[in-house]
């Protein structure tokens, strides 16, 4: 059996930095002080890099502040990074390196990226060559990560706006093709980033079981993403976050224990791959109920852990 839990330590994003390394002090220091063991901080909001390169005086305070502090850090590369979008791929491939820079740089180990979206006519008409597109895309990054002592957590999408709108699609809607995609890739520098709030919402709007995504996500799976959601997809006249949240709707980001998601039953599927960390999702809105969530969090991880591990 092995002796590395699960689930080897919880925390949170950061939530409105906007640039701002002092609120990021302010933040790490708070979840240390909450008992966590990692967070999570969002690449574009650090102010740390420009035209897809590091700037070197920002990164040496990044670095600094990340060091003296007793938490693990990951990073969530840019959302809007997609590789699938091959009319600028090139933007997407820069972006997707310069995070993989930034990551070695201030000691993260994960960096999450979002599953490759397209545009519902173009995916219906060629998806076995998007897909096919993404993994070449992926293993390539992959390399870089593993040479940087890094790895991908790809990730599940929610059903956004664009999405809700007929704009977009992704096939990681389900996480069931996410798992076939990453099991298809098989490369030691990418595990999937298992959302359980976008899969939720993911399950309400395909009419899925969240459940059995879970369970079928689980073993390719080595790094968490949490927050509670209702499984409705969001409407288009009702566009902040905090009124989603009070809706009941779309990626609500909302504090674990509201009663909207099976904890419970999640947990109870949930074979992550040992060594797996798990970050609460909390926006600005929600943010003062950040201690009561994590505790609710811990609870989940025991539970998880409290699952075997074949030897």
């Amino acid at each position: 059996m092995s002796t590395t839990p699960r689930i080897a330590g919880i925390g949170a994003s950061l939530s409105d930095i906007g640039g701002d390394l002092d609120r990021a002090r302010a933040q790490l220091d708070e979840l240390i002080g909450f008992g966590a063991e990692a967070a999570e901080l969002y690449a574009s909001a650090l102010g740390v890099v420009a035209d897809a390169r590091l700037i070197p005086e920002r990164i040496r305070e990044l670095k600094s502040l990340c060091a003296e502090r007793a938490i693990s850090i990951t990073l969530h590369a840019p959302i809007p990074i997609d590789l699938m979008d091959r009319d600028n791929i090139a933007l997407h491939r820069a972006a997707g390196r310069v995070s993989i820079d930034l990551a070695a740089e201030i000691g993260a180990k994960v960096v999450v990226i979002h599953a490759g979206r397209a545009h519902p006519d173009v995916w219906s008409a060629e998806p076995d060559a998007l897909l096919d597109f993404e993994l070449e895309e992926l293993s390539a990054l992959g390399d870089q990560a593993v040479a940087a002592g890094v790895r991908i957590g790809l990730e599940n999408i929610s059903p956004n706006p664009a999405v809700i709108a007929g704009r977009l699609t992704s096939y990681s809607l389900d996480p069931t093709l996410l798992a076939r995609q990453l099991r298809a890739l098989d490369h030691p520098g990418v595990v999937g980033c298992l959302d359980y709030s976008h899969a939720t919402q993911g399950a309400g709007m395909l009419d899925l079981d969240p459940i059995e995504g879970a369970r079928t996500m689980a073993p390719v799976t080595g790094h968490i993403h949490i927050s509670e959601a209702s499984g409705v997809p969001a409407i288009p006249s009702v566009t902040s976050q905090s009124d989603w949240m009070y809706f009941g709707i779309g990626d609500m980001h909302a504090p674990l224990g509201i009663g909207c998601m099976d904890l419970d039953a999640l947990a109870d599927v949930s074979t992550v791959l040992p060594g797996t960390l798990a970050i609460l999702e909390l926006q600005g809105h929600a943010r003062g109920m950040l201690a009561g969530s994590l505790t609710r969090l811990r609870v989940f991880a025991d539970r998880v852990n409290a699952l075997p591990i074949a030897a």
